[in-house]
């Protein structure tokens, strides 16, 4: 029969190989659901996008019934100057893992060009300048040295590495969009900075990532209007969100509804075709739903991930919840001046601007 402390030590041995894989392993970047109205964490080439003053809060909590879960935390800020046809925007986000146990900081600083290729198309160029920290909080876990025959040895040592890493990080962005049609491409960590806490090296891969859409303007086909005023926005929007990073690719896959003052959507994440030959297993994640309403300047989305994963099932993870608030302090313009194209995502932007503008 298994003493006490062996029964310790083999637990304890297998938080020590959790922790040392998880200080060797090359890192994945944090995954947002609601991947459109994180738009400065997406690329850098949505800073300035709205055309307006525009901040943005972000929290996303995934797998709350495990030990396990992450807790994620963002804020961004951007402004769009036109008369230099540039954006500029600031981004800051917070990750814990697990009870804390490893946590990251990071601040980034994005700019973004403008450029009217001509009547129908715009193209956006952006690049991120910023730092991270990572943190591994060595008080939580008892190591092996920590233990013998009875039980914990006081004043005992922590293993001698880093618990705190800072480095700088380099991403760049593209944006091609019409009044309906969008795509873009992204390249993060293009710097592959080192996120070893052991003192060797061990690059971060970098992200490279796809999305785009197609806004169908409904109220064109239905002729909804209010006795002959202004039609009413109703659109839908088929929209994908592809990225890959070292050995790990995800596919989203999903449509928006936006009527009015009220957004819905759905999507799928996953690579259905796709299985894993070690463990036997399609690329099944999730299917996330989405709401969202707008009143004045602001805008607040929930959405939801329904797990579908063998962790899901096997786990009973408790999905994944996300939450957007959002406020655009579109500032009065005379109508005199000529309209800014705006990028055709699944948000509310056109319909601020357009009472905005009414006024």
């Amino acid at each position: 029969m298994l003493t006490n402390v062996m029964k310790r030590y083999i637990k304890v041995s297998l938080i020590v190989l959790l922790v040392v894989q998880a200080m060797q392993v090359q890192c994945q970047d944090i995954q947002f659901s609601q991947f459109y109205t994180a738009a400065l964490y997406q690329n850098p080439a949505f800073a300035g996008s709205a055309h307006f003053d525009r901040a943005m809060f972000h929290q996303r909590l995934q797998w709350p019934k495990l030990d396990g879960k992450y807790t994620t935390s963002m804020f961004s800020y951007d402004k769009f100057f036109r008369r230099y046809s540039s954006g500029f925007g600031l981004m800051v986000l917070q990750d814990f893992q697990g009870a804390s146990n490893i946590s990251s900081t990071e601040v980034h600083f994005q700019y973004a060009y403008e450029v009217f290729l001509n009547s129908k198309f715009t193209f956006r160029p952006g690049i991120q300048l910023g730092v991270g920290q990572r943190y591994l909080n060595y008080n939580d876990f008892v190591f092996p040295r920590n233990l013998d025959d009875n039980g914990f040895i006081p004043g005992s040592s922590k293993p001698e590495s880093n618990n705190r890493i800072i480095y700088p990080d380099v991403s760049s962005g593209a944006l091609v969009y019409s009044d309906n049609l969008w795509i873009g491409y992204s390249a993060h960590h293009i710097n592959r900075p080192n996120q070893s806490f052991l003192g060797d090296i061990i690059k971060y891969p970098i992200k490279h990532a796809f999305t785009g859409g197609y806004k169908i303007l409904m109220h064109k086909h239905l002729n909804l209007n209010y006795q002959g005023e202004d039609p009413i926005n109703f659109t839908i929007t088929p929209t994908f969100h592809y990225k890959f990073q070292g050995k790990s690719d995800q596919l989203d896959l999903g449509i928006y509804a936006m009527y009015d003052w009220l957004v819905l959507g759905f999507w799928y994440r996953g690579i259905p075709f796709k299985t894993y030959e070690k463990l036997s297993y399609l690329n099944n994640e999730s299917y996330v739903a989405l709401g969202g309403v707008r009143f004045g300047k602001f805008t607040v989305n929930y959405s939801y991930d329904f797990s579908v994963s063998k962790i899901g099932w096997i786990g009973q993870t408790g999905g994944a919840h996300e939450i957007n608030l959002t406020f655009i302090n579109q500032n009065k313009q005379k109508k005199k001046k000529k309209t800014m194209k705006r990028l055709p995502c699944p948000d509310f932007y056109q319909e601020i601007i357009k009472e905005d503008l009414s006024h």
